[in-house]
């Protein structure tokens, strides 16, 4: 799915499996965002080839969180490839986050992280995005704003009429509700999450939120 020209989705649509929604953003260099399960990463490469696109020439990974569903295709990329976590995930991935790969037989990526992220701006070739701390779902999850399209990448933390898991290790719902509190103040025309549906028009989005606030907690 083309959401802009140098801007695609991949989302996960079967209910048979748990997998996550792909960001890929074209541009020197290439950037994937969430990747997914290691074995589900075959959708990714084709929807990428029927754009016209080679998963192969990505440079730039960076996941929204450590859960397995979204970080576990790490694995595949070569140590050429700069993968980019916060520091808190990184943690969390070698400490509680691990309970979650072991409980389905796999275990947490052992890439080498070239970047730790922290809140501010990030500059990726001509592009920057805000990195914007919003832990709850897991410690260190982190959401992507690209303020000059109005454009959220929110992780697992916010969906459309949902939230995150804080059931799971490391899940803190107070945290989380202070953190969709703090990402409801920004201006926001694209909402791109981390499952399901992708929301446009910020009167639809201003609305989630509320009724996430509203409702959740």
């Amino acid at each position: 799915m083309k959401l802009f020209e140098d801007f695609y989705i991949y989302p996960w649509m079967s209910f048979e499996e748990n997998n996550c929604n792909t960001i890929f953003i074209d541009g020197n260099p290439p950037v994937i965002i969430d990747p997914g399960h290691r074995h589900l990463f075959n959708h990714v490469i084709e929807g990428m080839a029927k754009d016209g696109k080679i998963a192969e020439n990505i440079k730039v990974v960076i996941v929204t969180h450590g859960h397995p569903d979204h970080i576990e295709a790490c694995e595949l990329f070569g140590q050429d490839v700069v993968k980019a976590i916060s520091f808190e995930e990184y943690k969390y991935i070698r400490g509680d986050g691990r309970e979650l790969f072991l409980a389905s037989g796999s275990e947490p990526p052992k890439n080498d992280w070239k970047i730790f992220l922290k809140e501010g701006n990030l500059k990726i070739g001509d592009k920057t995005f805000k990195i914007i701390n919003t832990p709850g779902h897991s410690p260190g999850s982190i959401c992507l704003y690209w303020e000059e399209r109005r454009l959220l990448i929110s992780g697992d933390t916010v969906f459309y009429m949902g939230v995150g898991r804080f059931d799971l290790p490391g899940g803190e719902e107070e945290r989380l509700k202070q953190s969709v509190k703090k990402l409801a103040k920004l201006d926001i025309e694209y909402l791109v999450p981390g499952h399901g549906e992708i929301l446009a028009g910020s009167r639809v989005i201003k609305k989630n939120f509320q009724v996430i606030l509203d409702e959740f907690f």
